[in-house]
């Protein structure tokens, strides 16, 4: 009887594509799962890279500022006005202008030379020694207290 018969395959014809047809869509589902993280990755690096960019091109241009800077610095009127003006020089012929205070018109009590204790003293702009002895002499030292 085992010679005549013929043995079939349990599983039939459609039940083995259907089987096919779901391995392979699991299988592109996985392929899809595993491609998204890169993507991910690939996208984040790339608004990386174009915030980078944008950082690179301020940089640059406030280089080029700098750099034009730099070349206007090197030019001989400018090296001696900035020279006179961190020193406080005046260039030979400047006409120097001073700005006086409505105080410094007023005329002093006493002579400069002298101790003022009494309340009338005025503080002056361009006086500094002056101004501490009727500082000391207003505030600080008061005989009659």
């Amino acid at each position: 009887m085992s010679r005549n018969t013929q043995v079939i395959s349990s599983i039939s014809r459609k039940a083995r594509l259907n089987i096919a047809s779901v391995v392979f869509i699991v299988f592109i589902i996985v392929i899809i799962i595993v491609s998204i993280n890169p993507i991910v990755m690939m996208i984040n690096n790339r608004n990386k890279i174009s915030s980078l960019q944008n950082k690179l091109n301020v940089a640059r241009k406030a280089n080029i500022e700098l750099l034009a800077l730099e070349k206007s610095l090197y030019d001989d009127e400018v090296v001696k006005q900035e020279g006179l003006k961190q020193f406080n020089i005046a260039a030979p012929g400047d006409k120097i202008i001073y700005n006086v205070n409505e105080i410094d018109k007023l005329e002093r009590v006493s002579s400069s030379y002298g101790t003022q204790s009494d309340e009338s003293a005025i503080y002056s702009n361009n006086n500094l020694w002056e101004n501490m002895k009727i500082l000391y002499y207003k505030e600080i030292y008061s005989p009659n207290s």
